[in-house]
């Protein structure tokens, strides 16, 4: 692989990266681009068609559908130097290549936007790899994000908090997250739950979680009212599934939708707002 100093791929760089040094090459029919600690790293040999042969060979498969592979690997791991989740994106059909030949790849695009989040002050596990198969159509490519060590989602945060007023800091927190994010320009096209993380040791403060899972999301400047709404429904759909029950409660919502707003009467509008979303999917929240 060459190796070449240059800007990050997309946006203004973040001072620590100014001077990153940016490993380009080719290697087994892929395009590869990575920061210089993961130039040996060998996710292009991962036996990503036999997921038999890919559970037994990295620590934990959390993902496997038509479209799309993830897993987990520990340092060590095919050349890696510290713990990564990796994803390979593939087509579900034949003509999916086609239809997205003018497009960046699925893994370019969630690469380069987790560098612009960083550079926006929006913390997101670090994109270290991409690669992206060569020639046209291309029908697979593959990124890889440093983990976070040692951390939860908000979701399983939740479920562990027994105590009341952990559990209302905890959607404070979350409504004040979600707002960061929005003021920021950033839509979050799956905002669940699952998608924000924090370390187990951390409180529960916005200013320790890292939001994930970025395909289809996008910084698009002021967003409109509709689609905070989309997000705000999405986060709590989550913490009240059909056929559980969680213990989240109607002042739960309230103190989450506060937090977002600003104020009681912020808080109820966004209530309406995310009632207008619900009434819209089929299903009041």
């Amino acid at each position: 692989m060459s190796t070449r100093r240059s800007r990050k791929p997309t946006g203004p760089q973040e001072r620590p990266s100014q001077t990153a040094e940016w490993h380009t090459g080719e290697h087994r029919g892929y395009r590869i681009q990575c920061l210089r600690p993961y130039q040996r790293f060998r996710g292009t040999e991962m036996p990503w068609d036999k997921l038999a042969d890919l559970r037994r060979m990295t620590e934990e498969v959390t993902k496997s559908s038509r479209s799309r592979k993830v897993v987990k690997l520990a340092a060590g791991h095919f050349g890696t130097p510290l713990e990564l989740y990796v994803k390979r994106y593939n087509f579900k059909t034949w003509y999916g290549p086609y239809l997205r030949m003018a497009r960046r790849s699925r893994a370019r695009e969630e690469f380069e936007l987790g560098w612009v989040l960083k550079d926006a002050g929006i913390r997101t596990p670090t994109p270290v790899w991409v690669a992206e198969q060569m020639g046209t159509p291309s029908r697979y490519s593959l990124l890889a994000t440093e983990a976070i060590p040692a951390a939860e989602n908000i979701w399983e945060r939740w479920m562990r908090l027994d105590e009341e007023e952990c559990r209302l800091d905890l959607m404070r927190a979350v409504g004040h997250f979600l707002l960061l994010l929005h003021e920021r320009g950033l839509y979050h096209d799956d905002c669940k739950a699952g998608h924000v993380l924090v370390r187990l040791e951390s409180p529960s403060d916005p200013r320790e979680f890292f939001v994930i899972d970025l395909l289809g999301c996008g910084l698009l400047g002021r967003l409109s009212r509709l689609r905070r709404a989309k997000n705000l429904y999405q986060m709590l759909h989550q913490f009240l599934p059909r056929h559980d029950d969680l213990g989240f409660r109607e002042h739960h919502r309230e103190e989450f939708l506060e937090a977002y707003g600003g104020s009681k009467a912020e808080g109820a509008r966004w209530s309406r707002w995310v009632d207008r979303v619900g009434r819209l999917k089929g299903r009041r929240i």
